[in-house]
């Protein structure tokens, strides 16, 4: 993947951190004393520990470009062997793209101008690669259109309190909550550039920048955030990107598909016309005939985008689609 300024700075911050339990070079460490001296030392094999971003801001600002221009890349490959050396596989690789613990939707690739085909092995026993199939077979909430907006994930029904694990080896990289949306939720960062997110849960068993095992516990199910009821929400990104998690996941019969995910532009297509659309918000008064004047559109027009009739009552606050 392409570098941009953002991540070769986080890269540096990370290279310059206490990696993994292990400390980096001396010459590393007297470089970025501040951040070192600043930044939470781990003391957890299976974590690794990043830096306030403000301190390494401030750090860099006074540092010599030159020279953090020269260290960047071999800073990222030391990294990048930190990282790695989290696991024993050795093809287990994660990609440090758009890396952010605060964010579940931290970065996307552009996937206008893609025209490879990536394959990405999920399963193979040689080199301990295994899969865990979240709980919950029966489908409540499939990928796709959902009312008047797109549903970027599978909802499956559970019962709260079950266990919810990651489905493959990985770092995790978010746990939040989120309030109006995905409730307790964890995301996890795979090799390859690929993420799972789980949502709703009622309660979150990891911490950001733990290494997790496929079948390793992530947290419990449950009714938290959007929810109607007991449900996991579950979420396959490549590079940030959601794609339909049924492309490699047999649900009914608690599997994956094959053991090698691949996917082309194909899988991404939905979104050009999705992001082509047009919101408002409801207004306080507002009709569909005022929206529709004011957004030099139809009814009928309004009525389709959003799978209502004209005789739907129209909620403050709620998102209407006008183009």
């Amino acid at each position: 993947m392409t570098r941009t300024p953002q991540t070769t700075l986080l890269l540096l911050a990370l290279c310059l951190g206490t990696l993994a339990g292990d400390t980096v070079s001396s010459a590393t460490q007297a470089r970025a004393a501040d951040i070192v001296r600043r930044a939470n030392a781990s003391n957890s094999a299976d974590t690794v520990t990043i830096p306030d971003s403000t301190v390494v801001a401030d750090s860099v600002a006074m540092a010599d470009t030159t020279e953090v221009a020269d260290s960047a890349a071999v800073q990222e490959d030391q990294f990048q062997e930190s990282l790695d050396s989290l696991f024993s596989v050795g093809r287990f690789a994660i990609d440090t793209f758009a890396w952010s613990n605060d964010k579940i939707n931290s970065g996307r690739f552009d996937f206008t101008n893609w025209n490879d085909t990536t394959r990405i092995v999920l399963v193979d026993s040689a080199q301990g690669l295994l899969y865990a199939h979240a709980p919950g077979s029966v489908v409540t909430s499939n990928f796709g259109q959902r009312r008047w907006l797109w549903h970027y994930g599978v909802d499956t029904r559970l019962t709260r309190g079950d266990t919810v694990r990651s489905a493959f080896d990985g770092i995790v990289r978010v746990i939040q909550y989120d309030r109006r949306g995905y409730g307790n939720v964890v995301v996890v960062r795979h090799p390859n550039g690929l993420e799972t997110v789980y949502g709703h849960l009622s309660k979150k068993l990891v911490m950001p920048n733990q290494k997790v095992r496929a079948g390793d516990a992530l947290g419990l199910g449950g009714n938290t955030g959007h929810s109607t009821g007991p449900h996991l929400h579950l979420e396959l990104r490549y590079f940030g990107e959601p794609f339909d998690p049924n492309w490699i996941i047999d649900f009914e019969n608690h599997r994956l598909k094959g053991d090698t995910l691949v996917l082309t532009r194909d899988n991404f297509e939905y979104l050009v016309e999705l992001r082509k659309a047009k919101w408002l918000v409801v207004r306080t008064g507002d009709t569909l005939g005022h929206i529709a004047r004011r957004t030099g559109t139809t009814i009928t027009k309004l009525c389709a985008l959003n799978h209502i009739t004209r005789r739907t009552l129209l909620r403050v606050g709620r998102k209407l689609r006008y183009q």
